[in-house]
């Protein structure tokens, strides 16, 4: 390989990379750290910081453990505890700029509504309303996890991350393998704009000189 096309790969990696190094980050996606909720689930009142990046809101949580299957790892949540509750994090976020949150839901199996309705919100940004239909194949050995995303614009250097149940009910949704990436996509960031011009113009470059060498070939030929 030419060497300026080595020098400009590693140089274009090196620039991918530092935009994926920026990406945002968020405590405890899975609910894996936080006091044991041993072989079933504990219930978290509101204002209770038991799971580990989380605060329990509204009428409590149940933080489960061995109760049912975990989308990731062996814990999740059910956001009703005897009535609707929620969890939240706040986020270090730069205004102006996108992200993507993405989640697995499920519902509790052992009690209506069938349609488990969660609605997730940041602060200042319009909330998503996001719902999972539990059916009869659903059991605590098959929660039939569902993969969820909801992207906002930040308005401050600071976000708060809000998963709330809408169900009045102890049978609520079922959350669990939050994550957040930088960007509009789900997993890797966009590049900053003068990133995009870079590599742009170094693929020209590169182009440019490729053509040259075959130029050069044909009349040495």
């Amino acid at each position: 390989m030419n060497k300026f096309v080595s020098l400009f790969c590693g140089a274009a990696a090196m620039t991918l990379t530092a935009g994926a190094a920026s990406a945002v980050t968020l405590v405890n996606g899975s609910f894996e750290l936080g006091d044991n909720p041993g072989s079933t689930f504990t219930t978290q009142s509101a204002g209770s910081n038991a799971i580990t990046g989380w605060t329990v809101g509204g009428f409590g949580v149940d933080y489960i453990g061995g109760y049912w299957m975990a989308s990731d790892g062996v814990r999740s949540i059910d956001l009703s505890a005897l009535s609707s509750g929620s969890v939240s994090q706040s986020i270090a976020t730069e205004a102006g700029k996108t992200y993507t949150v993405t989640f697995d839901l499920s519902g509790n199996p052992d009690g209506g509504p069938d349609q488990k309705i969660t609605v997730v919100s940041i602060s200042g940004s319009l909330p998503y309303i996001a719902t999972y239909d539990v059916t009869a194949a659903n059991s605590r050995d098959n929660m039939n996890w569902q993969s969820y995303s909801y992207t906002f614009t930040a308005f401050s250097n600071l976000s708060t991350l809000t998963f709330a149940s809408n169900e009045y009910t102890p049978f609520g949704p079922a959350l669990d393998n939050v994550g957040i990436v930088e960007g509009d996509g789900i997993g890797s960031p966009v590049p900053e704009p003068e990133s995009w011009a870079l590599l742009m113009a170094g693929f020209g470059l590169v182009g440019a000189a490729i053509r040259r060498r075959r130029q050069v070939r044909v009349v040495s030929a």
